[in-house]
């Protein structure tokens, strides 16, 4: 159930909703005096803030529908309904944040670890990515092994990497990725089958944190 409310910049913006954070934080970057908010979404923004305890920068809270457009938001954006934003906090790692934000339960969580920000919303569904240009590698939920192809394997693959593996982000579970998976197994003491399940997933975002 969101928790959105609508306030005017002009009126409003000094308000404080959290301890750390103000209505005119979340404003449209097109200057428009509406700010859509969801009060669920500034709550995860404050534990993040107390847990890092370092300011969470706001660079795209509300979009106006137009201004998403133009700065190519897709469609059905949750910026455009107040329940997104996406955010720096200077010196973290941008993937640390991400890998807390999902800790706290923060329903979408996306890590741009080109661009070096974290998206957060509260959608209704769970959804925990990686956005690399504009592909989407997501969080598997499902056993991978040898042989699974698609964006979940991407997201294992580029995950491994960031622990200094080279493979290649390709999105097919070969021999490689089985060996990385192996090897990453043994070193944190999982059962060392070459299958990614629960278990070296949780452990694989932990050691990222």
């Amino acid at each position: 159930m969101s928790n959105i409310k609508t306030y005017s910049k002009k009126k409003d913006g000094s308000t404080k909703l959290t301890s750390n954070f103000r209505v005119r934080e979340f404003a449209c970057n097109d200057g428009s005096d509406t700010i859509k908010i969801d009060l669920d979404n500034v709550k995860n923004l404050q534990q993040i803030r107390n847990h890092f305890g370092k300011a969470v920068n706001i660079n795209s809270g509300y979009r106006t529908v137009a201004y998403n457009k133009k700065v190519g938001g897709v469609s059905n954006s949750y910026h455009t309904k107040g329940q997104a934003a996406d955010i720096v906090i200077s010196g973290v790692n941008a993937r640390k944040v991400a890998m807390y934000a999902e800790n706290i339960s923060c329903h979408g969580v996306i890590w741009y670890p080109v661009k070096k920000f974290t998206h957060v919303d509260t959608r209704p569904g769970t959804f925990h990515a990686i956005c690399v240009g504009s592909t989407y590698y997501s969080e598997p939920t499902v056993t991978l092994r040898k042989g699974t192809k698609g964006s979940n394997v991407k997201w294992l693959q580029y995950m491994l990497n960031e622990l200094g593996y080279a493979l290649a982000v390709d999105g097919s579970f070969g021999s490689a990725t089985e060996t990385a998976v192996r090897e990453f197994q043994k070193k944190y003491g999982l059962t060392v089958d070459g299958l990614f399940g629960i278990k070296s997933r949780t452990k694989l975002k932990e050691v990222l944190m």
